[in-house]
Parts: structure tokens; C-alpha cells; sequence
């Protein structure tokens, strides 16, 4: 190939990937760490940053803090501001991809190595993710070409430029280290007789460290972080069913298939390694380390800290690239000799191989831009804007998934609290607040199911259930909200005269109709009866939504709630007469065509079927009309 058509195709490459990085960037809401970032790292001066808690709760170097705010200052804190940095900063892999496999293997290896890279899901999902990893990944890759260079080439420009991309690296993310340390193995082992070189590279170690030493030898970060990690403890089968997937085709393919893959990416990098093992050995050794090393590593500080995730390992991405990039191109080569026209078949098994690649990267990557189960976050910004339409000023909102999204995008709108604020918070604790918080507020909304594994996820709701009545349930997305109120009645909740009067068993004092329905299609009513005798038998409540008549039915009923009081919490053969109660109601809309609705209440006796008659003699009362809409 020649190195002008290398060059315009990476070129093209370049483009393409920024494209891909680009496509819905900010098609979905940030997730907890994102926010994170827009709330802590870039809103306050630099200094005021370094020196305070963020760096120690959640841990980065300083260079990836004052990108961020310097970047924040300029662009604003926008989702697609924010993530146009990472996006930016990871596209510049396409070319060092291309350089660090031209250096390797040649020109078309090395365009292979861009084209993967330009493609790859999991480097394109944290290219739209407001963090640092994805300019790490680069700047990681950068790292290692320009170590090669200057192992190779021993020009004091090249050991310059090496230095300076490999403290860059490390001041973006402390887990450069591992590259370091796979970089000083490789030299011991590949130049352990050269010892000038060795020496060369001592010095060049010795020069980074004494640029790291200023923030990475802190005694706040050595010991007095206490930061215990997100995600996961070690787990070693997950390095080959989680971690080789992922960082070959991302986090967006079913697990049925992943199954299947795991095995087959194995074999596909062991044969590529000892493709390239012939070709370069030296190449082959460090592409082997780089690839297997860090995750190890990874797994043993996992053995301390929850840290197992496969981003935390973005340095291992180039290595895997390498190695399919070189098996292609070994047995492309191979299909080339025209001393052996039937080795030709090489030749195409190797564009299938890459055709293969290139489909399943493909399928990640449509499954992550299309599908809602491979989305990164929930929507954020419509559950909070239905909270902001629905939660009175004097409401208090409990999250109770400590999720950093939920408070950037709901902003302080109304009390907001945290029940559990973390998973040692005891269950005496989260009642306690609960009860203040009945005792303050009109409402309590309980939003966001709870982190799993927490030992006192379960107790606010609980209490809940046990101390409050449940008025609304819904869902928006993946996302719950439910909203309780007090049993005993505030006086302004009922209505006088009462609305309708049901014989001499109960008086209908006040109807809400909480408009518009519910985002999962569902109108819900809350109905307020004040009884006026008790029954001999336990009477039941219809409440129907009439119109024209519905083809399904023949009759003007499309939709209808019929339950006991309070679901069967009280009964109409003991309630009290000095009492007024709250009774929910949902009517399912589903195949509710659109028009106006009228809405009827009743009590009628399950066992006979006869209705309670009202002063006019009407079986029902008219509470209201509605009008739906599609």
C-alpha cells in the first residue's frame, strides 16, 4: 500500500470515527458519574477543586479536573459540550492506531488497526461518556507507539516525546501505571542484554516518576482517601466472559451471544499473537503483556477496592487490536504469493474474518444507539420534568438510589433527601427521618428503586407501606415514582357541601382527578368518603369512564376500577361514621380511543349486585368529564 493512499484512508477514518463518536451524543442523559462531573469537577475554580474531597471521593489526576473545567468554562456544562471533550480527545487514537500498526507490521496492518479503532463500541460509548477514559485510552496508545519509537529509533527527540505522552497519560488517569509497568516488563525482557538501552529506559522511568511525584505521592491519596470503589470486587472467570468481550465489542450485545464470542476471541487473539510472533517477536511479547497484564492487575487491587470493570483497563483496547489486525493481515499476505495460486483462499478467509469483526462491532454498536437496554442512563430529563409538573412545593422527594443524575437533573426543585444515603445507614435512622418527614411535608414521593445488595435498601419503602398511604404509582421508562401521603386527612383536602350522597351509607366529599393520565397510561382518581352508617354486608366502589359506545363491549364502558375501600384496608361494615376517608382509584387506558369521557362512581353489594341509590334515585354519580388525547 502505498503511503499516500494509507494516509488518505486514515484520513477518511479519522472522519468516520469522529462521526460515530458524534451520532446521538447527547441523545441520552447523563449517568451518575457524568453528573458527577458536571456538579463537582467543573464548576468550581481549579484550585478550590485540588484541594478539596472530590479528588479523594472520586479519584483522578489533576490534568483530567482542569481539562474538564477549562473546557466547561469555554463550551458550558450542556451534555453535548461535555461529552465533545472525551469524543475529541479519543478520536486522535485513529491515527496513533495507524502509527503504532504501520510501526509494527506495515501500512496496511496499520490502517486496519485505525479502521477497528475508528469502529470500536466500547472506545465510542466512554467517547460519549463525560469522563476522562476515553482520552486516556489515546493517550495511552500514543504512550506505547512513542515508547517503540525510541526503543527503536534511540533519538533523544523521540525519548522527549515519549516522556511527555507518558506523564500526559498518567496525569489523565492513575491506571496508566499499569501501561508503565507492562512497558518496563516488555524492555527487561525484550532488551534484558542491551543494557545500554536498558539504561536509556531506567532514566526515562526515573524522569516520568519525578514529574508524577508532586500529585502522586500525596499522603491524601496514599492513605487518607478511604475510597472504596463502585463497581465490583474480583471475580476471575470475568476476565474472559466480561472483560475480553467487552474490550473487543463493548458492553452492548445479549448475553447469549457473548457467550458464544468469548471462546472465539480467545482463540482468534492466541492464533494473532503467534502471526505476529513470526513477524515481529518483540512486537508479539509486548502486545501479549499489554493485553493480559492489566487486567490482571486490575484484579488483584480488586481484591481491596470494588474497581472490576473492564473501563478501568481502556490501555488493554490497542493490544487486541493489534493482534486481530494482525492475523488479517498475516493471512491476507499469506493469500498474496502468486507462486501459489491456492493459497488464495487465505486471502479471502482473512477479508471474512474482518467482514465478521466489523459486523458484530456494527451490531454493538446499533444495539447501544437504538436500543433502550443497552442505553447507558434512564431518561433523566423526562422523569424529572413529570416530578417538576407533579411535586407540590411542600412535597419532600426521597431518592433512594444515592444517584448523582437524579439530583443534577431534578435541581433542588423541591426537598429532596437521600433514605438510604449509603448502605451502612441503619434502618432506625432511615425510619426516623421518615416520620419527621410525615409530620412536615403533605407528601412523601419515594423515586428510584434502590442500589441491590444494600443490606437497608428495603426499609424506607417498607415503612412506607406500614405508616402511609400509597395515592400514585408510575412508572416513567425504567424509572419509578410513588407518591404517599398520611392517612388521616388534611382538612383542605375535602369539599363542601359533599358532592353526592349515597342513600344513607356514605357521602361523597371531594374527587381529585389527577390530570393529565399518567405517562404509563393510566388516569388515577382520589375519591374522599365520609360514611354515614355501617353496612351488613362489605360494599364495593365502581368507578367507570362512559362514552360513546365502545366497539369491544357494545356498551358505553371502556375502562372501570371496582375494589373495596382502601383495597380492602377498611370496610364499609366497620368504618367509622366520625372519620372521612382517601380511596385511590386507576383506570387502565389502554385502548381508550380518544374523545370526552364522563366518569361514574358507585357502591353496589357483590353478593346481590344491587347499587346503592342516591337521594334522586340515580345508581351512579357524575364526578366528572375528561378528555383524552392520544
Amino acid at each position: 500500500m502505498k503511503r499516500q493512499t494509507a494516509l488518505a484512508i486514515v484520513i477518511l477514518l479519522t472522519i468516520a470515527g469522529f462521526t460515530l463518536r458524534l451520532y446521538k451524543i447527547d441523545a441520552v442523559s447523563f449517568r451518575g458519574d457524568e453528573a458527577f462531573t458536571a456538579m463537582n469537577w467543573v464548576e468550581k475554580p481549579l484550585v478550590e477543586t485540588l484541594n478539596s474531597e472530590i479528588v479523594l471521593k472520586d479519584p483522578q489526576p489533576p490534568l483530567t479536573f482542569a481539562l474538564f473545567r477549562g473546557w466547561r468554562i469555554v463550551f458550558g456544562v450542556s451534555e453535548f459540550s461535555l461529552r465533545l471533550l472525551p469524543a475529541l480527545l479519543n478520536v486522535i487514537g485513529v491515527p496513533v492506531l495507524y502509527a503504532l500498526g504501520h510501526r509494527i507490521g506495515g501500512r496496511r496492518m496499520g490502517v486496519l488497526s485505525a479502521l477497528l479503532w475508528a469502529i470500536h463500541p466500547l472506545e465510542i460509548w466512554h467517547a460519549q461518556d463525560a469522563k476522562m477514559y476515553a482520552g486516556w485510552a489515546a493517550a495511552s496508545a500514543a504512550g506505547v507507539w512513542l515508547a517503540l519509537r525510541a526503543l527503536e529509533k534511540h533519538r533523544r527527540v523521540d525519548w522527549v516525546l515519549y516522556i511527555i505522552f507518558a506523564a500526559l497519560a498518567a496525569y489523565l488517569y492513575y491506571l496508566e501505571l499499569f501501561t508503565l509497568f507492562v512497558l518496563s516488563v516488555f524492555v527487561i525482557i525484550a532488551y534484558w542484554r542491551n543494557w545500554r538501552l536498558i539504561r536509556h529506559w531506567l532514566t526515562a522511568q526515573i524522569i516520568i516518576g519525578l514529574i508524577l511525584a508532586p500529585w502522586f505521592i500525596q499522603g491524601r491519596l496514599l492513605t487518607g482517601s478511604g475510597y472504596g470503589g463502585t463497581t465490583f470486587g474480583f471475580d476471575p472467570p470475568r476476565l474472559l466472559t466480561w472483560f475480553l468481550p467487552s474490550l473487543t465489542f463493548g458492553s452492548s450485545l445479549p448475553e447469549n451471544l457473548i457467550a458464544l464470542l468469548w471462546p472465539l476471541i480467545l482463540l482468534i487473539l492466541i492464533i494473532g499473537f503467534f502471526v505476529l510472533r513470526r513477524q515481529n517477536r518483540r512486537a508479539a511479547l509486548l502486545m501479549a503483556l499489554l493485553g493480559v497484564i492489566p487486567p490482571l492487575l486490575l484484579g488483584i487491587v480488586s481484591l481491596r477496592l470494588n474497581v472490576f470493570t473492564p473501563r478501568y483497563v481502556l490501555s488493554a483496547v490497542p493490544a487486541y487490536i493489534v493482534l486481530f489486525a494482525a492475523l488479517v493481515e498475516g493471512l491476507f499476505r499469506r493469500g498474496d504469493s502468486r507462486a501459489a495460486p491456492t493459497n488464495r483462499v487465505w486471502r479471502v478467509i482473512s477479508i471474512a474474518l474482518l467482514a465478521g469483526w466489523i459486523i458484530v462491532s456494527g451490531y454493538s454498536l446499533y444495539n447501544y444507539f437504538v436500543f433502550f437496554d443497552y442505553t447507558k442512563a434512564p431518561d433523566w430529563r423526562e422523569f424529572t420534568e413529570y416530578l417538576h409538573d407533579q411535586v407540590s412545593p411542600d412535597d419532600v422527594v426521597i431518592q433512594a438510589a444515592a444517584d448523582e443524575a437524579f439530583t443534577y437533573y431534578y435541581a433542588d426543585f423541591t426537598p429532596m433527601e437521600r433514605l438510604p444515603a449509603n448502605p451502612d445507614q441503619s434502618g432506625s435512622e432511615i425510619e426516623s427521618v421518615l416520620e419527621r418527614d410525615r409530620e412536615q411535608y403533605s407528601s412523601l414521593w419515594l423515586v428510584i428503586d434502590p442500589p441491590p445488595g444494600w443490606e437497608n435498601a428495603e426499609v424506607g419503602e417498607d415503612w412506607l407501606n406500614a405508616n402511609m398511604q400509597l395515592v400514585r404509582s408510575v412508572k416513567i421508562g425504567t424509572l419509578p415514582a410513588r407518591q404517599y401521603m398520611d392517612w388521616q386527612l388534611k382538612s383542605d383536602e375535602i369539599e363542601s357541601p359533599p358532592l353526592a350522597t349515597f342513600g344513607d351509607v356514605a357521602e361523597l366529599v371531594g374527587v381529585q382527578i389527577l390530570m393529565p393520565p399518567e405517562p404509563d397510561g393510566e388516569l388515577v382518581l382520589w375519591l374522599y368518603w365520609h360514611p354515614l352508617r355501617t353496612t351488613e354486608n362489605p360494599l364495593k366502589i365502581f368507578v367507570h369512564m362512559a362514552g360513546n359506545i365502545n366497539p369491544a363491549t357494545g356498551t358505553p364502558l371502556w375502562t372501570q376500577d371496582d375494589q373495596f375501600p382502601q383495597d380492602e384496608r377498611i370496610s364499609t361494615q366497620s368504618w367509622s361514621t366520625s372519620e372521612n376517608y382517601r380511596d385511590v382509584y386507576t383506570l387502565p387506558l389502554s385502548g381508550v380511543a380518544e374523545g370526552e369521557y364522563t366518569l361514574l362512581v358507585g357502591l353496589y353489594d357483590p353478593l346481590t349486585g344491587e347499587r346503592i341509590l342516591l337521594d334522586d334515585d340515580a345508581d351512579h354519580a357524575v364526578i366528572g368529564t375528561v378528555d383524552i388525547v392520544p
